[in-house]
C-alpha cells in the first residue's frame, strides 16, 4: 500500500445538530472529492453513549500537499455547528483481509506458511 496521508477529525456535536452538520459534511465532501489527490472519506458516528466525540470523520488523501491545497476550498472550514479537531496522519502499517492478500501473493496465507522452509 503507498503512504497515504489520513486526516482525523473527531467532532463534538451536540445531538439536535447533527443532522445539519451532516448535511453540510455531505455537500462538502463532494466539493473535496473534485479535488485533486482525494482518494475517500468516511463519517462515523460513536456508539458509545455519553462520548465526547460523537462523530468522526476519516478522510484519505494522496499526499499532504493535496490535502493542504483543498483546504484552500473547503466549505467546513467556517462552520459554527460544532468543535471539530484535526490531526494529520501517515500510514505506516496496513493490514489486508485474508482474501485479499491471498490475491496479492497468488496463494491462500496457511499455502505460503507451508511452503515456507524452516
Amino acid at each position: 500500500m503507498e503512504n497515504h496521508h489520513v486526516v482525523i477529525i473527531p467532532i463534538e456535536i451536540d445531538e439536535e445538530k447533527e443532522s445539519s452538520y451532516l448535511d453540510a459534511w455531505q455537500g462538502a465532501a463532494e466539493v473535496m472529492a473534485a479535488q485533486p489527490g482525494f482518494l475517500r472519506t468516511y463519517m462515523f458516528r460513536t456508539t458509545v453513549p455519553g462520548s465526547r466525540f460523537a462523530l468522526v470523520n476519516v478522510a484519505e488523501w494522496e499526499s499532504a500537499a493535496h490535502w493542504e491545497e483543498a483546504m484552500n476550498v473547503c466549505p467546513m472550514l467556517g462552520q459554527q455547528t460544532a468543535v471539530a479537531h484535526a490531526s494529520n496522519y501517515e500510514v505506516i502499517r496496513t493490514v489486508l483481509p485474508a482474501s485479499d492478500r491471498r490475491r496479492s501473493s497468488g496463494r491462500a496465507p496457511d499455502e505460503a506458511r507451508e511452503r515456507r522452509p524452516y
